[in-house]
């Protein structure tokens, strides 16, 4: 099989997770919470939409700003614009992943195969793509953060240092965890790659310093407050008023608390935004069955990835860095980094950019447990047993991680059963905040339950029986 039909091979499975996730994403209607208000503001000229994104201590003019176009080039037609933006989303995801892993052997095709499963199973990412906002701003993240890998690690052109900048410029003004674009720039040149030049990461450099000192100098900004949103803490959820009693004074041991969930979260599928929820059911008696699919299938993930770093520990130890290290190397750094920017509440959609490069490392690592696994046989010592057991592992994982990535599908059948159902209940919604209702907020509402309810009729809610190892909620 030669490199280019083993890329072929990743590259089709890209395009068919990206053909269904994309069939069931058209059929998700437009959320009303955090959607409605911010679409009315849309008509508005240009300039006082991008002010919009600079106000209340946040710098995200980026977001309103793509918001604004999509909205101008929709015409009208705002349902079908916004969802086929984000069905181009996560087509780009999946080439880019595709594209950054680079799959040239037999053994690395397959792996990167099961990889794609990871990255879409993994729940950082399913509640990216499921979570219905006109445009999905930690998606866009995730579609930054991928391209800044593809230009890291290619070759370096007379264009890739400008694309750097304005690459991380748009990502940092779109929402904070853009600010790993530049981040990723950095290690990366550390790392000895020139895909972007030492003048372009040095100007990355400048581009980091320049966004705090006009965010935390200029505009004065604040972090965010204990009460502004509720937080998942042990067993449960806690709204912002709980999070404030409880923690007033000990912020440390919220943000530690976060820190932690966050890293453990992405390794090991527990806890989920903050909550420790198959231990919880445990507890309860009812032990959640996909829950234990999650766990089970990550902390696999997780023991081959912590299997390269061990057998690689000597090369690393003299700066002996391939492709494959520079790969792992940067998950481990974006890691934290992307927890960092947890800390003041863990939610799975933050750590996403993090659970993109958690697949392409275990995309590399399992390439090598492939590839030692099938030449074990000739090395003294190794037992039939030993080689089982290594087949035994690639058949959990290949079961588990594509129990998750049929999981998101299901979920995305579930959340647009669920999300058109709350149109029925929009006029509710609208009267709370608008006594009389306006005449533009009473046509955007018929427009878009038009295209909710009656372009896109209900089907037929899922059954438990169906989707007991699947997570729905």
């Amino acid at each position: 099989m030669t490199g280019r039909t083993c890329v072929g091979i990743a590259y089709g499975a890209a395009l068919l997770f990206s053909l269904t996730l994309g069939y069931l994403l058209l059929r998700v209607p437009i959320q009303i919470s955090d959607s409605f208000v911010n679409i009315l503001v849309l008509d508005r000229p240009f300039g006082e939409v991008i002010r919009e994104g600079v106000q209340g201590g946040y710098l995200r003019p980026g977001l309103w700003g793509a918001l604004k176009v999509v909205y101008d080039l929709s015409q009208g037609d705002l349902s079908s614009w916004y969802r086929w933006t984000q069905v181009l989303q996560v087509l780009l995801v999946l080439v880019l992943f595709v594209a950054f892993v680079r799959p040239a052997t037999p053994s690395a095709a397959l792996a990167a195969v099961l990889a794609l499963a990871v990255l879409v199973g993994h729940h950082t990412f399913a509640w990216t793509v499921r979570e219905a906002f006109p445009i999905n701003t930690f998606l866009t993240i995730v579609v930054c953060c991928a391209m800044t890998a593809v230009l890291a690690f290619g070759a370096h052109r007379w264009w890739t240092d400008a694309a750097a900048a304005l690459l991380f410029v748009f990502a940092a003004l779109t929402v904070e965890t853009g600010l790993l674009v530049g981040g990723i720039f950095l290690v990366c040149s550390a790392l000895g790659l020139r895909g972007v030049s030492w003048k372009g990461a040095t100007a990355v450099a400048v581009l980091i310093a320049a966004y705090f000192v006009f965010r935390f100098g200029f505009l004065e900004a604040a972090t965010p407050a204990l009460n502004e949103r509720e937080a998942g803490f042990l067993f449960r959820r806690y709204d912002g008023r709980e999070i404030e009693s409880m923690f007033t004074g000990r912020e440390p041991i919220l943000y530690a608390y976060n820190f932690a969930a966050s890293i453990v979260g992405t390794l090991l599928a527990e806890p989920r935004d903050g909550v420790l929820r198959l231990t919880r059911s445990i507890l309860d008696g009812a032990p959640d069955p996909a829950m234990i699919v999650g766990v089970v299938s990550s902390t696999l993930a997780t023991i081959l990835i912590a299997r390269f770093v061990w057998l690689r520990r000597s090369a690393w130890r003299r700066l002996a860095f391939g492709r494959d290290d520079r790969i792992v190397i940067l998950f481990l750094l974006v890691l934290p980094a992307n927890a960092v920017i947890s800390y003041a509440y863990t939610k799975d959609v933050i750590m996403s950019p993090a659970g993109f490069f958690f697949a392409a490392a275990f995309a590399v690592a399992c390439r090598d447990f492939i590839e030692r696994l099938a030449t074990c046989r000739t090395v003294p010592g190794f037992s039939r047993a030993a080689h089982a057991a290594g087949l035994a592992v690639l058949l959990i994982l290949s079961v588990t991680w594509s129990i998750r990535a049929v999981g998101l599908h299901a979920a995305l059948a579930d959340t647009a059963y669920r999300y058109r159902e709350q149109w029925a209940y929009v006029d509710e919604f609208i009267h709370q905040r608008y006594q009389p209702v306006p005449p533009k907020v009473e046509a955007l509402k018929n427009k878009l339950q038009t295209d909710a309810v009656v372009t896109h009729p209900q089907r037929p809610e899922l059954r438990e029986a169906l989707t007991g190892l699947f997570e729905m909620d």
